[in-house]
């Protein structure tokens, strides 16, 4: 039989904080769906941003107009503090030992363990509750539903 692991007293990372189980990954949600909400609208924005600026770029005819400059300069600035309030929520995620997916595709991960090995916990906000895993380096797609019931919890 294979059984779940929960040991208070495990790191996970630099951080120092104790692996995670499905309740507790669960009931941190709140906070992290709001981080997680906020990342995916930065991550559009930013990508929306990204793909205007390569378009007015190759508008070399503009370059020189200083109305153009100016408004590319405010187009950059908007950039930049939208890439740094998004490392902000990594970063706050992080701080709670939860890893985001790269590239970001929405899911984040909860450290865990299952039969003393070392999991992770996978979360998307389209779920209700953390109740899926995956092994490490694996990717979402191949996650797997938690069976409390076969794992010993």
């Amino acid at each position: 039989m294979v059984r779940a692991i929960n040991n208070k007293t495990s790191n996970t990372a630099e951080n120092g904080l104790s692996d995670y189980t499905p309740t507790r990954a669960t009931q941190t949600l709140p906070l992290v769906r709001m981080i997680v909400d906020d990342l995916v609208r930065l991550n559009e924005s930013i990508s929306a941003q990204k793909d205007q600026l390569k378009g007015i770029d190759q508008l070399s005819a503009t370059m020189d107009r200083q109305a153009y400059v100016d408004e590319l300069s405010d187009m950059r600035g908007m950039l930049d503090g939208d890439i740094q309030r998004l490392q902000t929520c990594i970063d706050e995620l992080a701080r709670l030992g939860v890893e985001v997916h790269q590239p970001f595709d929405g899911f984040v991960d909860f450290p865990a363990q299952l039969n003393r090995r070392p999991i992770r916990l996978c979360w998307h906000p389209a779920d209700e509750k953390v109740e899926y895993w995956h092994e490490l380096g694996q990717s979402a797609d191949q996650r797997k539903k938690w069976d409390a019931a076969a794992v010993g919890c």
